[in-house]
């Protein structure tokens, strides 16, 4: 090996491994946003109970409960999900977006993420999401492609509530 090579290499190693965190610390496709996609509901419906039903499986696999959704808050995150299958933004942006909404809706920390649903059930789910001990989740599913992408992509955004609620003893008022 030449001392060239040998004297650069371990920065394109570094260079690699970086750009490769970069890219798994946030969504699978490109931060772009896309071209509007004619889907109809019933197909994002669809993506949506296949993803309850792989983490719901997955759970009850690790032995814990299904995860909660209340209906309070769903048409709520449908809208970001609206957003992106409209072209108006990104997955990742969507991610964000959804991201600020829950801890601003909640007032606490939450964890969004645009899952991959084009596996169904078989998609990929986050470790966050299987083995928590009580899962508060929304989510709304949404048919999207971006500007680089020759097809069809499909995205499921969860918001998902972390930490606990504390309670605190108060003295009693007299």
């Amino acid at each position: 090996m030449s001392r060239a090579i040998r004297r650069h290499l371990p920065r394109a190693i570094g260079l690699g491994l970086a750009l490769l965190t970069f890219s798994c610390a946030s969504t699978p496709w490109p931060d772009e946003t896309g071209l509007p996609v004619t889907m109809g509901l019933a197909a994002n419906v669809d993506a949506g109970e296949s993803f309850l039903s792989a983490l719901t499986a997955a759970r009850a696999a690790n032995s814990l409960a299904a995860p909660i959704v209340t209906p309070r808050y769903q048409s709520d995150i449908r809208t970001f999900a609206e957003d992106l299958q409209a072209g108006k933004t990104s997955a990742e942006g969507a991610r964000r977006a959804v991201e600020a909404w829950g801890q601003a809706a909640f007032q606490r920390k939450v964890k969004a993420w645009a899952l991959d649903c084009a596996a169904g059930r078989n998609m990929p789910l986050p470790s966050a999401l299987v083995e928590t001990p009580t899962a508060v989740i929304y989510y709304a599913a949404a048919h999207f492609r971006p500007r680089s992408m020759a097809a069809d992509q499909c995205a499921v955004l969860v918001v998902a509530l972390t930490g606990s609620e504390a309670v605190v003893a108060q003295p009693p008022v007299k």
